[in-house]
């Protein structure tokens, strides 16, 4: 009976060596993940504080250009949506142009083609029709 005790003492040392090991390399490695996952936490939160104060200094110059405005802030916002509408209304006119040209351009290809087909099933081109006719 005292050597099954001296075995199974033996064994919960050499297990508890091992685990003793195991515990100081996790240990280890988990310092390890916790140091760069501190590194990258501190690098976000202080890229997060330089943006914070960069949209706090634009929101204090806005607010000055709001502040000596002659119409004071509502002329200021007054007098951007009349620019944003102005810049607008300028891209939709040349949006508009270009969709006409556009279409300008389709109904010249669609009657290429349609004087194309009249061609290849006829054999005689518009011209030749028109004179025919005429």
């Amino acid at each position: 009976m005292e050597d099954f005790w001296k075995n199974l003492s033996d064994k919960a040392k050499v297990a508890l060596e091992k685990a003793g090991v195991t515990y100081e390399e996790l240990k280890g490695t988990a310092s390890e993940k916790f140091a760069e996952l501190s590194a990258k936490a501190e690098k976000l939160a202080a890229e997060g504080k330089e943006e914070a104060a960069e949209a706090a200094a634009e929101l204090k110059a806005l607010r000055e250009k709001m502040a000596t405005h002659e119409g004071g802030a509502l002329g200021y916002i007054s007098d951007k949506a009349k620019e944003i509408y102005g810049e607008a209304k300028e891209e939709m006119a040349e949006v508009s142009e270009k969709g006409k040209d556009f279409w300008e351009k389709a109904k010249d290809y669609a009657a290429e083609k349609t004087d194309d087909a009249r061609q290849f099933l006829t054999g005689k081109d518009k011209d030749a029709d028109e004179s025919k006719t005429a």
